[in-house]
């Protein structure tokens, strides 16, 4: 067991970045949306795209004059290549922090002014850390330095590595708790990469959640120990900081549902409205054909490709705001790298997610709610999958071949990660993987009085199609998130499937049928014919006991899971041995008594 003592933090900086202290004084302008823009950078600079010799060094700021550059040890300076964000936005729904208050901002979606820079560093030498820190020139003539970092390119095989194993961040409550924690254990520049599957914020185009989120939070201030974040467990509140991680090495995402961003208006509604109604390609498809007249009376095929996207769905915000490998046919959704010793396949599996309530006026996985019955433009179409997977998709070819290359059979570490779970105690694994079927019941003069959908169970595109893929070649580790637990499995072909996505909103664990939230009854159950929930893991594997220190029950039996809101855990694989350690932490208690306690321990590879 290792064990921190975590001083409390005073909040003494805004979380916006902006200076406290009334006697700092700098030159500021308010932009055309009306917000006082301070000469301070929106992130610290974050890898990408390493190579052999390269690494992509990438920022953000609220400004641009056109002077931004890596500042290299050697007193050299890279250019970065810049561009405006393209789609992120704020609403009604943003909380960000001006002028010491948090203050809803905008009646309306409304466009951010937010630059990305990226510059390449090359002529790096493998096992070497060179630092770095960048500069961007604000309007009124100041340069904007961050700190000093380090970076280094691809890792040869054999290097020792630690590699941070996450997801679902989402600006959850105890992420700054538990990257905190990250760095007292492993230390500062410690994480060599961070593997994060899926669902890093909650709306993909909302900017706040990505930079200055209203209580102390947002993505990339946390994974670089910028964050001022309260858990009110207890009498009083602990403050954390999250963890310097990303600065020093590069993050690999999956694309996850909230990586996915739905229907796409200028103005209205409200981004939230927007993201949890996408519509199938489908069905916007047949939308668009049977408007065409009106849509683009002239066949231009752009203003057709782009109906359809702003009318379906969308990870625009999401790859612009990160650089990852795009020679699948999925581009940077779904791609491949070898990082040391690790070949990474990081999949796009994934579907909209909707309530399992089947109320009348609910938008269900199960059905339509009956206000919108004559509208089938409204519709949501059930959890419908975002891109296919199946047995003979364009995934599902190129995911054949990435595990039948030369470089994955000749890994030291096989995985395979990816949003969706396999295998999973949590909630959202049910209902089956697999595309929606439509069921329409009519009353007997022939108005339509529901719509329902049913996921055959033997359709499950995961179980069917992919796990015997990844059985066959070989995976040493299926990575995904999606239900906010943490548990792992091993199948017997020896690959082990591992969540380690408890930050905070634990949907829970259900291991028995009486404690499972999964049987609730709908009002219409005999009209449907699959059952989707069972106990444990549906897709039939027993999860394992953690090696180490397992939680226990009321009664001290040793559990196989993290299910809560108040205890965070993080993984972390250290390929010189092919170790997997995972840790807790306790944020309720006053951290001059809590520990980190290492709490289970496994290995991958041979």
């Amino acid at each position: 067991m290792r064990r921190l003592i975590i001083p409390v933090l005073a909040l003494v900086v805004l979380l916006s970045g902006l200076p406290l202290a009334a006697a700092q004084h700098y030159l500021s302008y308010t932009d055309d949306n009306g917000l006082l823009i301070e000469p301070v950078l929106l992130t610290d600079p974050f890898l990408q795209m390493p190579t052999e010799d390269s690494v992509n060094v990438v920022w953000f700021t609220e400004f641009d004059t056109g002077r931004n550059v890596v500042l290299l040890q050697d007193g050299s300076e890279i250019a970065a290549d810049t561009f405006k964000m393209s789609r992120i936005r704020e609403d009604n729904g943003s909380w960000i922090f001006r002028e010491e208050e948090r203050s809803a901002l905008f009646d309306a979606p409304t466009m951010r002014n937010i630059w990305r820079h990226e510059a390449t560093v090359g002529d790096l030498e493998p096992g070497e850390r060179v630092g770095y820190s960048v500069m961007s020139v604000f309007p009124g003539g100041e340069d904007v330095t961050s700190e000093t970092f380090t970076l280094a390119p691809l890792p040869e095989a054999g290097q020792p590595l630690n590699i941070l194993l996450t997801s679902d961040h989402q600006n959850m409550p105890m992420v700054a708790a538990n990257l905190q924690m990250v760095e007292a254990v492993y230390g500062t520049g410690g994480i060599d990469a961070v593997l994060l599957a899926g669902d890093l914020v909650n709306i993909p185009d909302r900017a706040g959640e990505w930079f200055d989120y209203g209580d102390g939070g947002g993505f990339f201030k946390s994974l670089q120990g910028n964050s001022e974040r309260d858990v009110e467990w207890y009498g009083g509140a602990n403050t954390f900081t999250g963890g310097e991680i990303i600065q020093h090495a590069p993050l690999f995402p999956a694309t996850g549902n909230h990586e996915v961003m739905g229907r796409y208006h200028p103005a209205t509604p409200g981004l939230n409205e927007q993201y949890n109604r996408p519509r199938p390609v489908a069905a916007t498809e047949a939308l668009y054909e049977a408007n065409r007249a009106i849509i683009n009376p002239d066949d231009d095929p752009a203003v057709r490709e782009r109906f359809i996207e702003d009318n379906s769905f969308n990870t625009i915000t999401y790859e612009e705001i990160f650089s990852l490998p795009d020679d699948s046919p999925g581009g940077e959704t779904y791609y491949s790298v070898q990082f040391g010793d690790v070949y990474l396949i990081s999949l796009y599996a994934t579907r909209i997610w909707r309530t399992p309530n089947m109320s009348p006026d609910a938008l269900s996985k199960y059905s339509e709610p009956e206000f919108d019955l004559a509208n089938p433009g409204n519709w949501g179409f059930g959890s419908f999958i975002f891109e296919p997977i199946s047995e003979g998709s364009e995934q599902y070819n190129w995911l054949a071949e990435q595990l039948e290359s030369a470089a994955f059979q000749n890994a030291r570490y096989k995985v395979v990660m990816l949003h969706h779970p396999i295998h999973s105690l949590g909630g959202n694994v049910v209902p089956a993987f697999t595309d929606p079927v439509p069921a329409y019941d009519y009353d007997e003069d022939g108005n339509l009085v529901r719509v329902r959908y049913e996921y055959p169970l033997e359709d499950s595109y995961l179980t069917r199609d992919v796990e015997p893929l990844l059985q066959a070649a070989g995976v040493d580790l299926v990575l995904n998130g999606h239900n906010h637990v943490y548990n792992h499995f091993r199948d017997e072909s020896g690959v082990v499937y591992l969540e380690t996505s408890n930050v905070g909103n634990s949907y829970g664990a259900y291991t028995d049928a009486e404690t499972d939230a999964r049987t609730s009854t709908p009002p219409f159950a005999d009209l449907f014919t699959e059952e989707y929930v069972a106990a444990g893991d549906p897709s039939g594997l027993e999860p394992v006991l953690p090696g180490v220190m397992p939680l226990t029950d009321a009664d001290g039996n040793p559990l196989a899971w993290v299910e809560s809101n108040k205890l965070t855990v993080f993984s972390v694989l250290e390929t010189e041995t092919g170790t997997i350690r995972s840790y807790y932490y306790d944020t309720t208690l006053d951290p001059e008594e809590a520990e980190i306690v290492l709490f289970d321990e496994f290995s991958i590879g041979g």
